[in-house]
């Protein structure tokens, strides 16, 4: 079953949740940044 994680996004924990996340199998993860980071790191 796949399951899908939404994070809020927008600090290097929740980057590096993100890629921790969808290194795994089974699980499609989405990053949702507020528009208030005028340079977003790569995801």
């Amino acid at each position: 079953m796949l399951s899908h994680v939404l994070i809020l996004g927008g600090t290097g924990e929740a980057r590096r949740l993100a890629a921790a996340l969808a290194a795994r199998p089974g699980i499609r993860v989405t990053t949702s940044l507020a528009g208030r980071v005028s340079r977003p790191g790569a995801l």
